[in-house]
């Protein structure tokens, strides 16, 4: 899908940016996500627990965010 139609910039640099942005968002909510479940769980270390626990709060936080951005 051709996205941006301009002479700015052609459409190898558009999928470069939405891939860079999309890595940097997920690596973004992984650490943040791993810092919070420190901070406010009663996590010691990375466990198996911690592991599945942070799965299921990854997944959680991306539906949010489909959420909100979906709902403005």
């Amino acid at each position: 899908m051709n996205l941006i139609n301009n002479k700015y910039m052609n459409q190898e640099t558009v999928e470069r940016i939405i891939d860079e942005t999309v890595d940097t968002i997920i690596d973004s909510i992984d650490e943040k996500t791993v810092d919070y479940m420190f901070e406010y769980g009663n996590y010691e270390e990375t466990d198996n627990q911690f592991l599945e626990d942070l799965k299921i709060f990854k997944t959680e936080v991306v539906k949010e965010l489909y959420n909100r951005i979906n709902n403005k």
